[in-house]
């Protein structure tokens, strides 16, 4: 694999991290502020993120915008404003991303251009971009593309005779998504787009096995109700010679992500709430690729509060 993690994670996303943190924290306590206890067991697993999310501390000046930090401290904003009322029950996780404005700052958000979030997006496209066969013919499979991140990221660096098919189980998702990069194609690349939803079998939603040269997806396949099942359907898609890739966020055992601030809105994978994260640590991954049967090659960040991690597996 000839990505390196640790050249995108460098010195600057790691002084991001730190600053997304503190803000994350003053958010977290102003939101405890207002909260009344959680009526059920996804709030309820909310507030007490928020509590341990609020010990957090950054010695830096948070009173100083961050370069290149706007679509992440814009969408926290618009979080942390509309918690108290989801907490009470009175507004969805759905609403508050999915819809009107917050759906804006969403895409913003998943972008390259946010500095906070392009070292997944930038570790899952160079090693895409790595494995595709020589000669042209290649077929991609993305799959949780969500709001097209990755996809416009990847898009500008193909050329060639090349398939692109781009894939999320919410068709609000894609449908939005289609909107914004219908035209982004360079030539020679064919760019579909369609439902797939990651959770049910591969062959019911007329993907034909052994037909992909590249499936990956960027900080998606966590949310997978049975891991290892998701990992050996996507593995069965691939032509003998292809690769599956995973770009995710991790964290350590017990420990954190500053973006689950945001994506804890969402419904959680039924073991988050024994991790307090709905992300997954190294080890755990590596345990899930065990549990699936799909060897892979992983890479993680060497130092950070928080890791990225960019794993292949082959055919």
């Amino acid at each position: 694999m000839a990505v390196h993690i640790d050249r995108l994670v460098d010195d600057d996303y790691l002084a991001d991290t730190a600053y997304a943190w503190g803000i994350v924290s003053g958010h977290a306590q102003s939101i405890l502020d207002d909260a009344d206890t959680a009526p059920d067991g996804h709030r309820a697993y909310c507030i007490e993120w928020l509590r341990r999310a609020a010990t957090m501390t950054s010695d830096l000046d948070l009173s100083k915008p961050a370069d290149g930090m706007t679509a992440t401290l814009d969408l926290l904003k618009h979080v942390a404003a509309e918690y108290p009322g989801f907490l009470r029950g009175e507004t969805s996780g759905q609403a508050i991303l999915l819809a009107g404005e917050g759906l804006q700052l969403w895409y913003g958000y998943f972008q390259s251009s946010n500095r906070m979030y392009r070292p997944l997006n930038a570790a899952a496209v160079d090693t895409v971009l790595d494995l595709l066969p020589a000669g042209g013919g290649a077929r991609i499979l993305e799959v949780g593309a969500g709001t097209g991140g990755a996809t416009s990221h990847l898009l500008p660096s193909l050329a060639g005779d090349v398939e692109y098919l781009v894939t999320d189980a919410s068709p609000r998702l894609v449908l939005a998504t289609r909107k914004n990069l219908a035209d982004a194609a360079p030539a020679g690349v064919s760019l579909d787009f369609g439902r797939f939803d990651f959770d049910l079998p591969a062959g019911k939603q007329r993907l034909d096995p052994q037909s992909y040269d590249v499936v990956f997806a960027v900080n998606a396949i966590h949310n997978a109700a049975d891991l290892p099942t998701t990992l050996r359907e996507l593995r069965s898609l691939l032509r003998p010679g292809g690769a599956l890739v995973l770009s995710e966020s991790i964290c350590g055992p017990g420990e954190q992500v500053h973006q689950e601030l945001i994506m804890n809105l969402l419904p959680l994978p039924a073991d988050a709430y024994s991790r307090m994260s709905r992300f997954h640590s190294k080890d755990d991954w590596l345990r899930i690729f065990a549990a699936a049967d799909v060897p892979a090659d992983v890479q993680v960040n060497s130092r950070g509060p928080e890791l990225v991690m960019t794993a292949v597996a082959a055919a």
